[in-house]
């Protein structure tokens, strides 16, 4: 009798720890080392600009009740509402200084650029991912709108999400995923409207695959894309009856603001050419990643283009922030595929970038006056019974300016002040209509206006005359987009 013996498989080849500990790094580090590494940069003087223009409506909102809130969408801003509900209970618990006012936004980029390092580590490689996370940091927009107590970088996360879910589903296209996807579409039309663009460059992906693959479960795209759009339409309605309120300061479109538009988007117009050179040249072995990738890129801001040409422009660079991935990511490809030095690249993307990244940290670098300064002023000269009166251009910013800056503190009284803002649902209160007779006999007056010039009553309105005839000029101060002067009632 012949013995047989069992047969058993070969013993599994061991895994070494360091083998292992490689493959873990390699999964995590393309999305957390950029993380990272944009919180490092975008805290880097993130207190050192002075709320803005746009920011200003951001913190009056935010002080205001939910019903406040609401009651001002029904007459401005409602399209952005429900970040200043989300602004109004993060301030509560957080506070409202010039810091915890942009935390939102500096959490929001860099887990964005986060998860476009992500998205480079399933398309390309580990590698690509890392290096276009590298590039994302180093542009110089990303870094404005990481330190912007606005909407802007919380839109720019959601879009990325989005874009890194879209290809999930697209890779495994079950319920699950695509349910996952069309909440962060709605989520991304709660943040700004605008940013639904990214849909235009997810249409293409989606048709792409389809077209190669002709799997039907693909299509369940056009079923979870409008869904997810439903609950934004309250909002875009909202914002077509409010449109000649809230954007008609945007200037009619240009072919200039085409030529432009490199640097408008990314803030800097070397960084903006160079990257998208760079992305010019990117291959990789599905070439298909690269053409949505670059449709992703180019839809969205020519999209807003044609339209802004067609009739009233809505042509504002950082309404397509959300093209800066795709485009990082594709040179990050290129400078792979082509095998050029990744460290001289992110170096010389430093360099150009440097400037700019100056730039968007100056005190006044948020679009409006230099409140802080004007403030300071303020508090250093006035004497008890000073009252204060604001230009009428931008009154309503003006004012909140000084309210911020001032808040906590002696400040002097807004004696042409009737009905706050927030009473009647506006951004703007309600002033005295006879401001003669509500300024008096004021002993000390200081008149506070947009921009710098040597005629200091320029922008007073009614009071213009009376300030001339019975005051005269104590002092004169001139600070970024702003001017100061203080009046003392004339000797009779």
């Amino acid at each position: 009798m012949t013995d047989v013996l069992p047969i058993t498989a070969p013993a599994p080849t061991p895994v070494s720890s360091g083998r292992r500990w490689q493959a873990t790094l390699w999964i995590w580090l393309p999305s957390v080392g950029p993380a990272l590494l944009m919180l490092v940069v975008g805290r880097y003087r993130l207190r050192n600009p002075t709320l803005g223009w746009d920011e200003n409506a951001t913190w009056i909102a935010s002080q205001r009740t939910p019903g406040q809130i609401v009651d001002l969408a029904r007459h401005f801003d409602g399209v952005i509402s429900p970040y200043y509900l989300f602004m109004h209970f993060w301030t509560r618990i957080f506070g409202d200084s010039e810091f915890w006012m942009r935390a939102p936004s500096l959490l929001a980029v860099a887990l964005g650029v986060g998860l476009a390092g992500e998205l480079g580590r399933r398309l390309f490689s580990p590698g690509v991912g890392l290096l276009g996370g590298a590039l994302l940091v180093l542009v110089p927009q990303l870094t404005r709108y990481a330190q912007d107590a606005r909407v802007y970088g919380i839109a720019f996360l959601f879009a990325t999400l989005a874009t890194l879910l879209l290809y999930r589903a697209l890779q495994r296209p079950t319920w699950a995923r695509w349910i996952a996807y069309a909440v962060i579409v709605t989520l991304i039309g709660w943040a700004h409207i605008f940013a639904l663009m990214v849909l235009a460059g997810h249409a293409y992906a989606v048709l792409s695959r389809w077209h190669a693959q002709r799997d039907r479960a693909l299509l369940r795209w056009l079923i979870a894309a409008p869904i997810a759009v439903l609950p934004v339409l309250p909002l875009v309605w909202l914002g077509l009856h409010q449109k000649g309120e809230q954007l008609d300061w945007i200037a009619p479109m240009t072919l200039h603001q085409v030529w432009e538009a490199p640097g408008a988007i990314f803030g800097s117009a070397a960084a903006g050419l160079l990257l998208i050179g760079l992305a010019f040249a990117a291959r990789a072995a599905d070439r298909r990643v690269v053409r949505e990738l670059a449709m992703l890129a180019v839809v969205p801001p020519l999209l807003l283009m044609a339209v802004s040409f067609a009739g009233p422009s809505f042509w504002v660079p950082r309404y397509v922030l959300f093209i800066v991935p795709a485009v990082g990511l594709l040179a990050a490809a290129a400078l792979r595929a082509l095998r050029l030095p990744a460290f001289g690249a992110v170096v010389l993307l430093a360099a150009v970038a440097i400037p700019a990244q100056h730039q968007v940290r100056g005190p006044a670098s948020h679009l409006g006056a230099n409140f802080r300064a004007v403030a300071r002023v303020i508090s250093a000269e006035q004497q008890p019974g000073d009252v204060i009166v604001y230009g009428t251009s931008g009154n309503w910013s003006l004012r909140a300016g000084i309210e911020y800056q001032l808040r906590n503190r002696q400040k002097p009284r807004d004696v042409l002040l009737r009905t706050p803002a927030a009473d009647i649902g506006q951004l703007e209160a309600v002033q005295c209509p006879d401001q003669v007779a509500c300024l008096g006999t004021a002993k000390r007056v200081w008149f506070f206006r947009q921009w710098a010039s040597g005629k200091p009553l320029t922008d007073a309105g009614d009071l213009t005359a009376t300030l001339r005839t019975h005051y005269q000029q104590a002092g004169v101060w001139h600070t970024t987009k702003a001017t100061l002067v203080l009046f003392v009632l004339r000797s009779r």
